[in-house]
């Protein structure tokens, strides 16, 4: 963890917010690194405020912006401070930013205000935020493609790596689908809003969490106590 906008990234997956980070100039700073810590093998912030060397990378603009030759209107320094961290480090962030990057934020933010439904928006927020992105980048190249059979099949093996897709051979829009999971309100909750985005009205989904349905010629799926009849 070297640049601020690593720590941003870390501190994303802990806190899942980067707006709660407060970003204060380092008071003994490395010449070696923009983010001061103590231990140079931690990976991400340890709460929520983190100490910046102002002038590893942008001395040319703090160096005279927050000069530490300048005394008074510290409250407001540290603040200003703050404000310009966060901004540059969104345009670092934004660096590379593909086309297909920007669409899948602005359909994310779509769902998350609700402009999908506030049910929709309430499920969504039940995954995290890798979850989310690699929801909304599927959904987007369903509409791109139409083919809701392939999308569906990778977000679900995406999401739930021991997951398996049967589909049955005597009734047409029936899949049935084991997932390898506990059984939660929230399970189906989240697996709910796969099946809305992903799949056509007429389709008939039937879901497994724990125990697999028994298969006969499978032993496997056969084990008293560790299957469910279909």
């Amino acid at each position: 963890m070297n640049y601020a906008w690593e720590a941003v990234l870390q501190a994303e997956k802990n806190m899942g917010d980067r707006n709660k980070l407060h970003f204060v100039e380092a008071s003994t700073p490395s010449p070696y690194m923009e983010v001061s810590v103590l231990d140079l093998n931690q990976e991400s912030p340890e709460d929520d405020r983190v100490e910046i060397n102002p002038h590893y990378r942008l001395g040319d603009v703090f160096g005279t912006l927050f000069d530490r030759n300048v005394t008074g209107m510290e409250q407001t320094r540290e603040q200003l401070f703050d404000i310009c961290l966060h901004y540059l480090i969104q345009l670092d962030l934004r660096e590379g930013l593909s086309k297909e990057d920007y669409y899948s934020k602005l359909a994310s933010d779509d769902i998350k205000e609700g402009k999908y439904g506030a049910r929709t928006a309430r499920r969504f927020a039940l995954f995290g935020n890798a979850e989310q992105k690699k929801i909304v980048r599927s959904y987007l190249q369903l509409l791109k493609t139409g083919n809701y059979q392939e999308e569906f099949k990778r977000i679900l093996a995406l999401l739930y790596p021991h997951a398996c897709i049967y589909e049955n051979n005597e009734t047409a829009y029936e899949l049935l689908i084991y997932l390898g999971v506990k059984e939660t309100e929230t399970e189906r909750e989240r697996v709910s809003l796969l099946r809305e985005m992903f799949l056509p009205i007429q389709e008939n989904v039937h879901w497994f969490y724990e125990h697999h349905f028994g298969i006969i010629g499978m032993d496997e799926t056969m084990s008293l106590d560790e299957m469910v009849i279909f």
